[in-house]
C-alpha cells in the first residue's frame, strides 16, 4: 500500500513538472514569435524606406516601402502633401522621389523614383480576424528602422464623429513620430496595410488596408489619375431587413433617379455585400468612375440587377498635384 506521505510527494512533483512544462512552453513560443518577427524584419527591411518632404521651410519626415521593383513607393499623404522637394532615404543614400498621387480622401501618397529596388510582396488585407498578429516597419523619429509587434483588434468606420472613405484596421500596435506610411506585415512578410494615424496614448493606431492602397494604384496606371467614383445615392437604415439587408434608399441625385428608386433595399454594390447602410461606403469605395457596374436591390419583394455608371467623386474634380524630381543633396 503506498502511504499518504508519498502520495504527496507524487503530488507535489507532479505540479512542480507541469509548472516547469508550462514555462517551458511559454518560452519556447516566446523564441518561436521571436525568431518569426527577426526574419520578417530582415526580409522586409530592405524594402522600407524614410520620406522626408519639404515646403517653404516646413520640413516633414515619415515611412515608406517600395511595392515594386521599379521604385515604386507607399507613403502617408500627410507625409508629401503639396511639399516642393521630396527624397528618399534607402541604403544610405538619399533620392529624389516624384508624387505621382496624393489621395486626401485614402490618405495614401505614391512616390516614383529611379531607385532599382528590393519590394515588400501585397498580402489580404480582408480575411484578417481579430487577435491576428502583425509587425509594423518604419522609421521612429531620426532613429534607424525598427519593428513593433502588435494585433489586428477590429475595424472602424469612423473616428472622432467622421467616417472614413473605406474600413480602416485597428490595431494594438505603438506608433511614434516618423512611422506615418509605415507598411504593416503579416507572419508571411506580406504588407496587409498601411500606418495612418495613432490613437490616443500611442499604443494603438489606424491601418490603411493594401486593398484600398492598391485601388489608387491601379487607377493611376490606368488612367494615370484617380478614378474614385460616387453613385449618388443616400441610404439609412430601416427597422426591419429584407434579404439580410437594413440599407434602404432614401434619396437620390439626378443621375441615379433614373435606376434606382426610394425605398429600393441594396443587398450589393459591385459584387460587395451590403448589409447595413454602413456598408455602403465600403463597397461603392471600390467602383471606378465611369465603369459601369451592378447594383442588387430588392424593390416591391422582387431582387433586380441594376447597371449603374458612377460618377467622378467631387474628391477627384482637382487635376492631381505633380511635383517633379529635385536634384539629389
Amino acid at each position: 500500500m503506498v502511504s499518504f506521505f508519498r502520495l504527496g510527494h507524487l503530488a507535489s512533483a507532479l505540479a512542480l513538472l507541469a509548472v516547469n512544462t508550462g514555462s517551458l512552453q511559454a518560452e519556447s513560443m516566446g523564441e518561436r514569435i521571436g525568431g518569426e518577427m527577426k526574419r520578417i524584419f530582415q526580409e522586409c527591411q530592405p524594402a522600407v524606406v524614410r520620406v522626408r518632404a519639404s515646403d517653404n521651410g516646413c520640413l516633414r519626415s515619415g515611412s515608406g516601402f517600395f511595392i515594386d521593383s521599379a521604385g515604386t513607393v507607399y507613403t502617408h499623404a500627410g507625409v508629401v502633401c503639396r511639399s516642393g522637394e521630396v527624397f528618399i532615404e534607402h541604403n544610405g543614400k538619399t533620392y529624389p522621389a516624384q508624387v505621382a498621387v496624393s489621395d486626401d480622401r485614402s490618405g495614401v501618397a505614391i512616390l516614383k523614383t529611379a531607385c532599382q529596388s528590393p519590394f515588400i510582396r501585397v498580402g489580404d488585407s480582408e480575411s484578417l480576424a481579430t487577435a491576428t498578429p502583425v509587425i509594423a516597419i518604419g522609421f521612429p523619429m531620426d532613429r534607424e528602422a525598427s519593428p513593433s509587434l502588435g494585433m489586428i483588434a477590429g475595424r472602424d468606420r469612423h473616428e472622432a464623429g467622421q467616417y472614413f472613405s473605406t474600413s480602416h484596421l485597428r490595431a494594438n500596435l505603438p506608433v511614434s513620430n516618423g512611422e506615418a506610411g509605415a507598411p504593416v506585415l503579416n507572419f508571411n512578410g506580406e504588407v496587409i496595410g498601411i500606418l495612418m494615424a495613432r490613437l490616443r496614448d500611442a499604443s494603438a493606431c489606424h491601418i490603411l488596408p493594401i486593398r484600398a492602397a492598391e485601388k489608387v494604384r491601379r487607377d493611376l496606371a490606368r488612367f494615370g489619375e484617380l478614378r474614385h467614383a460616387w453613385v449618388g445615392v443616400e441610404v439609412e437604415d430601416s427597422e426591419t431587413p429584407t434579404d439580410g439587408s437594413t440599407a434602404r434608399v432614401s434619396g437620390l441625385s439626378d443621375a441615379a433617379s433614373s435606376v434606382l428608386q426610394p425605398g429600393d433595399v441594396v443587398l450589393s454594390i459591385g459584387g460587395f455585400p451590403v448589409r447595413s447602410s454602413e456598408d455602403v461606403l465600403d463597397a461603392a469605395f471600390y467602383l471606378t468612375a465611369g465603369e459601369q457596374s451592378a447594383i442588387r436591390v430588392v424593390r416591391s419583394g422582387r431582387a433586380l440587377d441594376i447597371i449603374v455608371n458612377p460618377q467622378r467623386h467631387p474628391s477627384c474634380g482637382m487635376p492631381l498635384q505633380q511635383v517633379n524630381a529635385a536634384p539629389t543633396r
